[in-house]
């Protein structure tokens, strides 16, 4: 970041800062606290992904609103190389009993409404108990849209899940009265030549997080997919849901 850059947010940031201070008459003992919470945050090895809890989904929107299409999100922590599945199925062995089924299509258009054929969509999850597989490639993979742009995919639901428990995040979120919970959702990167040109989520209308998530604005109602129930022969749920995906017509129009 170039100096003058820097300085100028540094001196924003501070003059805002200052406003909170006066507004709430917080006191040096409350700063003082405050700094010993970030020194605890900043040994945690948390700073980047409290700033990512608070303010990345701010930033994702400015550059998105340069170049229309599907809204983006955040990747998260836990993106991993995953092998093609030419089927389409994500699953590598039988989910829990009770997990509910999961196709997940839809067509991939650029933002002038032309169908993108080759496009290359990466997904990833948790599972029913809102686990990633962090060893092997269970709900993950990766696939090719048609020659009109549609995909296809088999999955399962994933669930809600917590992820901060046991660092000064949650200790945070915990002070505040606030869930440690992630909203369930499928995690989905688009490839177009081999250039990345999207990385969002989509949102399971089940969850009882939607709206209170701790990623300020992550979910948006765009994000929110639709189930569409249909018989299954297994005993357990089973949907169906549609989510197209426009991305920029051209990667010029994807901010950096």
């Amino acid at each position: 970041m170039e100096r003058e850059r820097l300085e100028a947010i540094w001196e924003r940031t501070v003059e805002k800062l200052k406003e909170v201070v006066r507004e709430f008459k917080i006191t040096e003992a409350e700063l003082h606290e405050a700094g010993d919470y970030f020194n605890r945050l900043g040994q945690s090895g948390m700073c980047r992904s409290l700033i990512d809890v608070a303010l990345a989904m701010t930033s994702v929107d400015v550059v998105a609103s340069k170049s229309g299409g599907t809204r983006p999100n955040l990747e998260g922590p836990y993106y991993a190389k995953h092998p093609f599945r030419a089927n389409g199925n994500l699953l590598e062995h039988e989910p829990a009993a009770d997990a509910a089924r999961l196709v997940l299509y839809g067509t991939v258009t650029d933002t002038t409404g032309a169908s993108v054929a080759d496009a290359e969509l990466d997904f990833w999850q948790a599972d029913s108990a809102g686990i990633y597989d962090r060893k092997g490639a269970h709900l993950r993979g990766k696939i090719k849209t048609d020659g009109s742009g549609r995909y296809q995919v088999t999955t399962i639901v994933p669930q809600d899940y917590a992820e901060h428990d046991h660092d000064p995040i949650g200790e945070l979120f915990r002070a505040m009265g606030r869930p440690n919970i992630r909203a369930a959702h499928v995690h989905i990167k688009v490839y177009v030549g081999g250039e990345l040109r999207l990385t969002t989520q989509v949102f399971m209308p089940t969850s009882e997080y939607l709206g209170r998530d701790y990623v300020e604005g992550a979910v948006s109602d765009d994000l929110i997919l639709r189930f569409e129930p249909e018989p299954s022969a297994r005993g357990s749920k089973s949907y169906r849901a549609k989510f197209d995906i426009a991305i920029a017509a051209s990667p010029e129009a994807v901010a950096s």
